[in-house]
């Protein structure tokens, strides 16, 4: 994505809209469960944003599929 300018809205890039299809379809794929994992630890960083409840994100991501290590070509 790239900026218009200051506090504007985002412009897509011509990819973008591909890959948080892919990302959107890969979730909607994804075990209850691990949805699930995610939508709390999400919810406790909300909560208390620290280190330890950024990791348990990652690892919450990671256990449902989505490598949150990727660059963003690869969602």
């Amino acid at each position: 994505m790239t900026q218009n300018g200051e506090g504007e809205v985002p412009v897509p890039l011509p990819g973008d809209t591909a890959r948080l299809d892919q990302l959107a379809a890969h979730w909607r794929d994804a075990d209850p469960a691990a949805r699930q994992e995610v939508t709390d630890a999400a919810d406790a960083l909300l909560d208390s944003p620290d280190a330890g409840a950024v990791d348990q994100l990652l690892d919450a991501l990671r256990r449902a599929g989505i490598n949150p290590d990727a660059d963003n070509e690869s969602l």
